[in-house]
């Protein structure tokens, strides 16, 4: 039994909100399997399975890697998600990789758009396969 109920021992995905509060300030590598949400300051690495929020209030600073991120505060950095959006208060400086951007009347960007590099890494290493048998036999043969 749980503290506020039964516990069937399966851990959530969607258990709960990190809320990174107005007036504090984080530093570091963040991992989450849930939301985030930044009314404070962040600076570091940021890894958000589901969603990063950034309000009025929030900065991120670094590296965010998140499904969607959603700015209406300043974000600085590199941004790597399935889908952003950047509405009505939202600052993004630096390079965003995605394929499905949104820019709210109001909202402003500054920096570099590039796809989403899932698709570029699996054709990569799909050509990085098929060469190295083609120099292995090359250099049986020789």
């Amino acid at each position: 039994m749980g503290l506020f109920g039964q516990s069937n021992g399966k851990p959530s995905k969607h258990s709960a909100t990190t809320l990174i509060a107005k007036g504090c300030q984080v530093e570091g590598v963040f991992k989450l399997e849930s939301d985030m949400h930044v009314d404070g300051i962040v600076i570091g690495h940021v890894s958000v399975e589901q969603a990063l929020m950034v309000t009025q209030s929030g900065r991120v600073t670094g590296d965010i890697f998140a499904g969607k991120v959603i700015v209406n505060g300043i974000i600085e950095g590199t941004c790597h998600a399935t889908s952003v959006e950047i509405l009505e208060n939202g600052q993004v400086k630096g390079t965003i990789f995605t394929d499905d951007l949104s820019i709210e009347r109001g909202g402003k960007f500054n920096g570099d758009i590039k796809p989403a590099e899932k698709e570029q890494v699996v054709e990569l290493a799909s050509k990085e396969k098929k060469a190295e048998p083609i120099k292995a036999s090359k250099a049986s043969n020789s």
